[in-house]
């Protein structure tokens, strides 16, 4: 689970809307069951993927694996902005929120009956372009229902992040106890049917005519270059696959390359830029680092996903006494951890937040964050390179704890710095920086779990220390010129 999803844009039109009730629990409802069988899918996912025949999995390298699962989680973020984009431009968000909860099921129930390679191509290709379409779409849809009033709307968005949070501790409970007692299959399925009941239960409440239309429509003259341009990246993209240039192994380097390429455009596009003023070059400037920082930050936070999966599964003591007889809770399970110190630990955080006011800089803060998120991988050092069973649960759950409390800094002052330091014409593009870093973090994470060798206990170590010292030398670096950045975006020191 992410803070960024609590990240909500205001309409630019702001129009009164009367039922509003529906719309929240239609949005709310949907995005919760989005989230429940999204996160449950990829918490076992992992597993299918290198995990034996013999254990009903695909046996694929285990590092191949680890970075098809960063390159996955990129091409999620990708799709948001795609997502966006198509509902501004072509279809309104209402309709793509609705096509996005449709491709989501397809996607889901591919996953669940179509065996093998073939199955997971599609299925995860399916459950990305869904989760994009609905994500940017559903924030769109309750923003428009509560334009006309903040107090609503923040108490809205407020059950709309806890539903996320929900479906994010559940999904990986059911799914992670249908693997290890029915099968890999029996969870995806379960994923299927939770994505099912949300598909359902927004067809019965949703409001057609709300944010129905294109805020940006796209001119009818466009609409081929707009085809062409599809049509060629899509052969592009099935030339490179059946060349073998593009696999599960070199997918989160591609990612990662087009991430920052796209990041790098932008960044020289704003540069360059003759009508922006030297205050405004210097916000520019200044981001770079806070774009570093936060691509850092999302790499460390999707190692949950990726490492600590791996770890959880081949490292952790999971076996627990109830009742005076011994179980071993699934691997999977660990990925409901960071979801649980969410929702204890956000009612604290807003109260610290509320008392810090304008005293901390949101840069200052994002630094410090950084910094903590790399402390969490070194939790888990002197517990690395022993045998199976070795690492007890709660330096496990410690490890994330402090991760999520990197979290808790990092992502709710990650869009307001951005923001900050937008300069005026580029207010959405900037915004789109942002995203690029989630994406350019995930698929990094992808790109450095490669190099994770838990056979090996002297590599293992290293990579856990390198990855920590590293982001926190970003961590500090930022904080060093947090005074500068926080002047520019005229906030506390």
């Amino acid at each position: 689970m992410t803070t960024f999803e609590q990240c909500s844009t205001a309409p630019s039109a702001p129009t009164p809307y009367p039922r509003r009730g529906r719309v929240l629990v239609s949005v709310a409802g949907v995005e919760m069951w989005e989230r429940f069988s999204f996160y449950g899918m990829q918490a076992i996912m992992l597993y299918y993927l290198y995990h034996s025949a013999t254990e009903e999995g695909l046996g694929i390298d285990r590092t191949d694996a680890t970075a098809l699962m960063g390159a996955y989680g990129a091409l999620v973020y990708l799709c948001t902005l795609g997502g966006g984009w198509v509902a501004d431009r072509l279809t309104g968000a209402e309709k793509t929120l609705l096509g996005g909860a449709i491709i989501l099921v397809v996607g889901h129930l591919v996953l669940a009956l179509v065996p093998g390679i073939p199955g997971v191509t599609a299925g995860l290709l399916a459950v990305a372009v869904g989760s994009g379409a609905l994500k940017a779409s559903a924030i769109t849809v309750l923003g428009v229902a509560f334009s006309d009033d903040e107090g609503k709307r923040d108490a809205g968005f407020q059950i709309f992040y806890l539903g996320i949070n929900i479906g994010a501790l559940l999904g990986p409970l059911l799914t992670g106890w249908l693997q290890t007692s029915r099968g890999f299959h029996y969870g995806f399925g379960a994923a299927a049917v939770l994505m099912l009941v949300g598909l359902a239960n927004y067809l019965v409440t949703r409001s057609r005519h709300i944010a129905d239309v294109p805020t940006d429509p796209l001119p009818p003259s466009s609409r081929p270059r707009l085809i062409a341009v599809a049509v060629g990246a899509a052969a592009i993209v099935s030339v490179a696959v059946a060349t073998g240039w593009l696999n599960a192994g070199s997918a989160a380097n591609v990612l990662l390359a087009l991430t920052l390429g796209a990041a790098a455009v932008l960044f020289a596009q704003m540069l360059r830029d003759g009508s922006l003023d030297a205050v405004e070059r210097r916000k520019v400037t200044a981001f770079i680092p806070v774009f570093l920082a936060s691509t850092a930050f999302w790499a460390v936070l999707n190692q949950t996903y990726g490492v600590f999966a791996v770890y959880s599964d081949i490292r952790l003591d999971r076996t627990v006494e109830i009742f005076g007889t011994v179980h071993e809770v699934p691997a999977s399970w660990t990925q409901s951890l960071n979801p649980a110190y969410i929702l204890i630990l956000s009612g604290p955080a807003a109260l610290l937040w509320a008392a810090l006011g304008n005293r901390v800089g949101s840069a200052t803060k994002m630094a410090v964050g950084v910094v903590i998120s790399g402390c969490g991988l070194l939790v888990l050092l002197p517990f690395v390179g022993g045998g199976p069973g070795s690492t007890p649960f709660l330096a496990l759950a410690a490890a994330v704890l402090v991760i999520t409390c990197g979290e808790l800094l990092v992502g709710p002052v990650g869009m307001s710095t951005t923001t900050a330091l937008a300069p005026a014409s580029y207010g959405t593009r900037f915004s789109a920086l942002y995203f690029l870093t989630m994406a350019a973090g995930t698929a990094a994470a992808g790109v450095i779990s490669r190099l994770y060798n838990p056979d090996d206990a002297a590599a293992e170590r290293i990579y856990f220390t390198a990855c920590g010292v590293t982001v926190i030398v970003i961590g500090a670096t930022v904080l060093a010129l947090g005074r500068r950045i926080n002047r520019l975006t005229h906030t506390g020191d």
